[in-house]
């Protein structure tokens, strides 16, 4: 181990979809005591392909190997959804930090298996949740929490609106990816999160599966409904069966409203009495920062910002989403308020 000079870091998963294990480790490589040291990956081609990106990185077939052979300081968890769990256990108990792609896992019970583990062997556990650092995100969370341009919040509706087949791939695959929910769901859920901060009395959510798209079986349609103790009332909706279009956020308040109009914020408030409107550009994004975190946490010189407390939280909406669903829209308490 080497946590006095510099941390030296590895990926599990190196697969050719979106080319994450690479993006990642460039991430990290910008920390400049951040040594991009090792992959693990199943595919032999995709392990030679990590060996032209990384020249001198060692590639392994195995986490067990990996861990035993690279005396790594942090690994991320770059696989399927249902596999998260098992992986971060297992590199936790080896005493290493691990980063998990979002999102954390999909239940609860393996959520608090993660988090004990970590606190047992003293060691740091994290969600890939770069997208708080979305330019767009970072200025409606400003409007809302620093400025309070639109006052309280009551209402928030947001969403991606579609219409089409999914891909068939595991990503679609309900038992493997936890539902078409924990995709861009986990990040809308974890903004929502951060923009009312207050706990969550309940959650309830609705599905709808097309059925003659038959090749995949995640549902087409998912929404759910978070009721906070505040009063606020969040709606999202993740739809590949919406032939109309909405925007991606409508938010409402006592003292007026924010809509997404696309790269832009169209805010209605109120001013010296009057009621004005005004257009909010986005800023730029910087999903960089998210490792730049971890390494000054990891140095002990900051607070970890995507807490695993934090990550749990959205896992506990996302899943008590799918249990409201399968029992008729019942509203259900999440396991982490």
């Amino acid at each position: 181990m080497s946590k006095g000079d510099g941390f030296r870091c590895g990926v599990v998963g190196y697969g050719g979809a979106f080319n994450m294990g690479r993006l990642h480790l460039t991430s990290m490589q910008k920390n400049k005591r951040m040594e991009v040291a090792a992959v693990c990956e199943l595919d032999p081609t995709r392990r030679a392909v990590a060996n032209d990106d990384f020249p001198g990185i060692k590639t392994y077939g195995s986490v067990g190997n990996m861990l035993r052979g690279a005396e790594l300081d942090l690994v991320t968890i770059i696989t399927p959804h249902n596999t998260h769990a098992k992986l971060a256990v297992q590199c936790l108990n080896a005493g290493v930090n691990v980063v998990c792609e979002k999102p954390l896992a999909i239940t609860s019970a393996e959520v608090k298996q993660m988090l004990t583990t970590a606190k047992k062997k003293k060691v740091m556990i994290s969600t890939f949740h770069n997208r708080r650092w979305d330019g767009d995100f970072v200025v409606l969370r400003d409007l809302i929490r620093k400025e309070k341009i639109i006052g309280r919040v009551f209402r928030i509706e947001a969403g991606f609106f579609g219409y089409g087949e999914q891909g068939t791939w595991w990503r679609s695959n309900k038992e493997v990816s936890g539902g078409a929910i924990y995709d861009w769901g986990a990040h809308f859920t974890d903004w929502i999160l951060n923009i009312i901060t207050d706990p969550v009395d309940w959650v309830s959510g609705y599905q709808v599966k097309n059925n003659e798209w038959s090749k995949y079986d995640n549902e087409d349609h998912s929404e759910y409904t978070v009721q906070f103790k505040g009063g606020c009332t969040a709606t999202l909706t993740m739809s590949n069966l919406s032939m109309s279009p909405r925007p991606r956020w409508r938010i409402l308040g006592e003292k007026g409203s924010i809509e997404d109009v696309g790269g832009k914020y169209l805010v209605n408030t109120i001013v010296n009495g009057r009621q004005m409107s005004t257009e909010v550009p986005f800023a730029e994004s910087n999903w960089d920062a998210y490792y730049e975190n971890v390494y000054k946490h990891l140095m002990g010189r900051a607070k970890l910002v995507i807490t695993p407390e934090s990550a749990g939280r959205v896992i506990g909406v996302l899943e008590a989403a799918n249990i409201s669903a399968a029992r008729g829209s019942q509203q259900v308490k999440p396991a982490f308020a």
